[in-house]
């Protein structure tokens, strides 16, 4: 008898140890699901990322169509808490680092990947993983690296970055954007046409409307681009395809929902 209890006994535990291991896997695979969909590198476009430290700052456009690599050292000068406004650029993510060293791009992926100190603001530790891969594979001739002062002009400051963010996929399609500003917000349509423009879009018109609209909206003709994909993306808009085509291939408006929260 006392036997045959002790047989139970480990039967039970055995099982006990079998269901708690089951939820260990179930949840690691429940984990890695979420980060896998939470990931924004899709290894074919660009992909921009800030790292930050302690008076530091660098931002890097992986372009894996041309596979290249080029990195922007920011004065600090510049609204780090906000590079996408202070550069006119679409951020897609950022690296915020314990210390103030931002010299070794490999390093900050590795650390990233590992969450060792690190914190991720719009992309995951899978993301991080993947543009390490993707930096280990590409010839150091491919890496580029510019810096931009404070004290340089408007047309000098566009033209580095237009050189480091220039997406190939966005410059390639070429596809007119019309912008128009409803939001009753001064300014707001010039501001994204500058940021289009830096990633190589092709802005051919920007106006204002006379009448506010409350919701943005992108109209695109045709088949849905990259470049419509990508704006729809990063404006949070759900693109609009339509049968008549006007002046551009694509029109974006800005409306008073999203006056105040994008990032540009």
């Amino acid at each position: 008898m006392a036997r045959t209890k002790n047989g139970n006994n480990l039967k039970l535990a055995g099982l006990f140890v079998v269901i708690v291991l089951g939820l260990i896997v179930i949840s690691a695979l429940f984990k890695f699901l979420l980060i896998l969909e939470a990931s924004k590198f899709d290894g074919s476009h660009s992909f921009i990322v800030s790292f930050v430290g302690k008076g530091n700052i660098q931002v890097a456009s992986f372009s894996p169509q041309d596979r290249t690599l080029s990195i922007l050292d920011v004065d600090s000068k510049y609204n780090y808490n906000d590079l996408s406004k202070s550069l006119e650029i679409p951020v897609d993510g950022t690296i915020t680092l314990q210390d103030s060293n931002t010299n070794n791009i490999s390093s900050m992926l590795l650390k990233s990947t590992f969450s060792l100190g690190h914190s991720l603001k719009n992309l995951t530790a899978l993301d991080a993983f993947r543009l390490l891969l993707f930096y280990k594979t590409i010839s150091q001739n491919n890496i580029y690296v510019r810096k931009l002062s404070s004290d340089l002009n408007d047309a000098q400051k566009a033209t580095i970055i237009n050189l480091s963010f220039t997406d190939p996929s966005i410059y390639q399609e070429n596809q007119a954007i019309q912008i128009i500003n409803a939001s009753d917000v001064r300014g707001l349509g010039s501001r994204l046409a500058a940021l289009i423009t830096n990633i190589g879009g092709n802005v051919v018109l920007v106006s204002t409307s006379d009448q506010v609209i409350q919701s943005s909206k992108i109209v695109y003709f045709g088949k849905e681009s990259y470049t419509v994909k990508k704006m729809g993306d990063y404006l949070g808009i759900s693109p609009e395809s339509s049968s008549q085509k006007g002046v551009a291939d694509v029109i974006i408006t800005i409306g008073k929902d999203k006056a105040g929260s994008f990032n540009f």
